[in-house]
């Protein structure tokens, strides 16, 4: 069984990982596999497809904690739910050192990358 996103105070919250979205679900198990035969591990690198996705986002919705919060998550999942609903492909990949994310982005790049991000311990940052 596949594990939830992470969450801090129920939010969505991957700290220390990224976040892609892929063109397909086809193109996110591609990259997965790539990752998978380029150094990453089997509990590194996690694809959920579209409907795994929406209702990950959706769950993380229901939990929002304050209106400052639930302000930026809605944000967050407008953001992702638009390529979800094109059938985009996600992964979540444990990326603890920038270097390590920006590894992951270039093999993802080739196959479709719609948007990269990778969750700080405060911030948020765009990786493609």
């Amino acid at each position: 069984m596949k594990a939830s996103f992470q969450r801090a105070f129920g939010d969505f919250s991957p700290t220390g990982h990224a976040v892609m979205a892929l063109a397909t679900d086809a193109d996110a198990e591609k990259v997965r596999q790539k990752l998978l035969r380029n150094g990453f591990g089997e509990n590194d690198v996690t694809h959920y497809n579209k409907n795994e996705a929406v209702r990950e986002f959706e769950r993380s919705e229901e939990y929002a904690v304050n209106l400052f919060k639930i302000e930026q998550e809605v944000a967050k999942f407008e953001e992702y739910l638009e390529p979800s609903g094109q059938g985009c492909g996600f992964l979540v990949v444990r990326t603890p050192e920038d270097e390590v994310a920006k590894r992951a982005v270039q093999i993802a790049m080739p196959f479709g990358l719609k948007f990269a991000e990778k969750y700080k311990r405060w911030t948020l940052d765009g990786l493609a």
